[in-house]
């Protein structure tokens, strides 16, 4: 059974990608002010210095990537999707199953993603531009859609 058969069967609607870009910037904005907060005295001793700045977000790109994947990681495998994700009234379910990842296929789907996008600068999330189920790479690979909980469905 293909992707569009299960969604018509079970009466599920696909996130629109406004939804899905929305989301991805609040968690943005979430991981960098935590990174923000926990780093704060010493971004301030740099007194504006930019590439001072800018040579401590390089330093700590690793403990950013390890948070992000984390986030990421523990949110989709307890709610399904990321503070971003349930504001925007979004879900991410397997495709097999459907229903909410577990920690160990969250884990995977979240380093990938986390991984792609800072390697590649966020190219493999337009994917979801041109795939008709707008998956991206991260999507893809771990056999997950997300889908728009804020309209009334099967499940």
């Amino acid at each position: 059974m293909n992707i569009q058969e299960i969604l018509d069967r079970e009466g599920l609607f696909l996130a629109k990608n406004e939804k899905r870009v929305l989301a991805y910037i609040i968690d943005d904005f979430i991981i960098t002010s935590i990174i923000f907060i926990a780093f704060y005295n010493q971004i301030i001793s740099l007194n504006g210095d930019i590439q001072a700045i800018r040579q401590l977000f390089i330093e700590l790109i690793s403990y950013i990537m390890i948070l992000a994947i984390a986030y990421h990681t523990i949110f989709t495998a307890m709610y399904g999707g990321s503070i971003g994700k349930i504001i925007c009234k979004i879900k991410v379910i397997r495709i097999d199953t459907l229903d909410k990842p577990n920690y160990i296929q969250s884990f995977y789907r979240s380093f990938i993603r986390v991984i792609s996008s800072n390697i590649f600068f966020y190219i493999p999330l337009l994917f979801s531009f041109v795939d008709i189920f707008k998956r991206t790479l991260h999507d893809i690979v771990m056999q997950t859609i997300v889908i728009d909980v804020s309209i009334p469905q099967d499940i």
